[in-house]
């Protein structure tokens, strides 16, 4: 069941939201805001995996995060494609949940489903706002969209220090055992193996931007639109 929420959290398969911005997820809950994800896709076409398992893994990350809901939106993995009923499964949950702000990936990535979701929610997020795109639920536009880093990266916007949940944030990303877990089973990736795997590059990402930026561990975030403070004395204990 969708419920309101403060913050949604998108990504084009079940472990994208982990391994891009758990750790903040875990921080806004901590702070008591409500977060719900919303897995483009089922994540069919991996290598390792079936969608049911893939399904439970996403429900046990969900339940480390500690996330309001977790939704499917059911899109065919690989053809992540700005069609219109795509677009309209899309706002339909934005009016619903109505949040003020919209995490999803970065809009250069190796994975095209990565990028395509970055276009899918400006796309979305935009006609959410339109009275007249849908009278199915009154319209609602999520005032900020910030984009999280996944197999690629330019320097940030900014940084958050999410040292105090990263360990939770290991533990959501190592519930999707059969992408990043190691067994005789399964087979050898771009996600769990070699000191290029995904892991790598989220752990080694996770640990500069923390030590840039004077902590332990940081996700980056980068946005479209400057960032307006009504405080500035807020970053005098940056």
């Amino acid at each position: 069941m969708i419920i309101k929420i403060d913050v949604l959290a998108v990504g084009a398969h079940p472990d994208d939201i982990e391994v891009g911005t758990g750790g903040l997820v875990a921080k806004f809950i901590n702070q008591g805001l409500k977060v719900g994800v919303v897995d483009l896709t089922a994540g069919e076409m991996s290598t390792n995996g079936t969608t049911e398992e893939r399904r439970l893994e996403a429900q046990r990350a969900a339940q480390i995060l500690g996330v309001a809901w977790r939704k499917c939106l059911g899109l065919p993995d690989r053809d992540v494609s700005l069609i219109k009923k795509n677009i309209q499964a899309l706002v339909e949950v934005i009016r619903e949940s109505r949040p003020q702000l919209i995490l999803c990936p970065y809009w250069e990535d190796r994975h095209p489903d990565h990028v395509n979701a970055a276009r899918l929610v400006k796309e979305a997020n935009f006609d959410a706002g339109l009275k007249r795109f849908s009278h199915h639920l009154s319209a609602h536009r999520a005032k900020y969209i910030w984009h999280y880093f996944l197999s690629r990266s330019v320097e940030p916007q900014f940084v958050v220090d999410v040292s105090e949940f990263y360990e939770k944030k290991r533990a959501a990303i190592m519930a999707h055992q059969t992408q990043f877990g190691e067994s005789l089973q399964q087979s050898e990736t771009f996600l769990n193996t070699g000191p290029g795997s995904m892991l790598a590059i989220v752990e080694s990402r996770d640990r500069f931007y923390g030590a840039i930026t004077g902590c332990t561990y940081g996700e980056g975030f980068i946005t479209t639109a400057p960032l307006a403070v009504k405080n500035p004395t807020y970053f005098m204990g940056v």
